[in-house]
């Protein structure tokens, strides 16, 4: 129900800016999102690089219907990238964007997010920010991951996220356990023959996939919130005589800061996923597909009458 809930007030801007300006939520808020600016996300990624965190910003982009607003959301990745290579922050903070954020509408071609992601990534690799592909609750595993390898066969190497919900994934980790790979538990759905439908298949499934990145040679990010999988990698990287740096920790930006720090104290990567954005609301929302159990707490939070 509370899904369905929120993705009906996400829809209206009205109630979304209310409960931004809501007393009560408004210290959550900026615990889970850096504002509604480039300027405001560039303050965040600086204070957590001070701190000695490493961060990953998303422009958090409206439900995209048409080559107008995916033009205009395009301009803004760009503007993003530009603004953290002048900064001087590219060394420890890297910029997410998905596929679907780019004009990627149903009924449409694809050909035209595809030069869209094609050409932010002409400007990330000139301006050596690094470009993590994620992959929403709508994104489609196959063309998503096409786009990847034609970015990297065109001399772009550039990170992409998989769910591990996916029966796929145990294979797609295995070709590509060389790259830059963010390991999500993941939002999607599907029948039995496509993705896993309990948790305990899911966590199965994380963490043998985070084996295999883990036996590969790149940099793995292991994307979760959940204590037991976090132990779990910590378990696994001593086995695998993993070098420090040479694979990462991640969580959203306000969730498990506890954990954020002991791990950091430990000598850890620890990346921050920071989202921006005048639509942060819907993207939160949506990013409660990907993540139910880990900010499920923070959007009740932002509810009026919460506490």
């Amino acid at each position: 129900m509370i899904r369905e809930a929120l993705s009906s007030i996400a829809r209206n801007e009205s109630v979304a800016g209310l409960i931004s300006r809501a007393p009560i939520a408004r210290d959550v808020v900026k615990r889970v999102v850096a504002g509604e600016s480039v300027e405001d996300a560039l303050t965040v990624a600086g204070e957590l690089a001070d701190r000695g965190f490493w961060a990953s910003l998303e422009r958090a982009a409206p439900t995209v219907t048409s080559d107008e607003v995916a033009a205009a959301v395009t301009g803004d990745y760009a503007a993003l990238i530009e603004a953290v290579a002048s900064a001087g922050l590219s060394g420890v903070c890297e910029v997410s964007v998905f596929p679907e954020s780019l004009g990627v509408m149903p009924g449409s071609g694809e050909a035209g997010a595809r030069q869209r992601l094609f050409e932010l990534t002409r400007l990330a690799t000139d301006r050596s920010v690094a470009l993590m592909v994620g992959m929403g609750p709508a994104g489609d595993a196959d063309q998503t991951i096409a786009w990847v390898d034609d970015l990297h066969a065109a001399g772009m190497p550039v990170g992409l996220t998989l769910p591990a919900v996916l029966r796929r994934t145990a294979a797609d980790c295995e070709r590509l356990a060389g790259r830059r790979v963010r390991l999500v538990k993941g939002g999607h759905r599907g029948t039995a023959a496509v993705a896993y439908a309990q948790p305990i298949e899911i966590d199965k499934s994380f963490v043998r996939c985070a084996k295999t990145l883990l036996r590969g040679g790149g940099e793995p990010s292991f994307a979760t919130h959940d204590p037991r999988l976090i132990d779990i990698l910590e378990t696994l990287v001593a086995r695998y005589e993993r070098p420090r740096h040479s694979y990462e920790f991640a969580f959203f930006m306000g969730r498990q800061e506890a954990a954020q720090e002991r791990l950091l104290a430990a000598g850890e990567r620890v990346r921050v996923y920071v989202p921006y954005g005048p639509d942060w609301f819907e993207r939160l929302v949506g990013g409660l597909a990907e993540q139910p159990s880990s900010i499920t707490a923070a959007l009740r939070s932002l509810l009026p009458g919460s506490s």
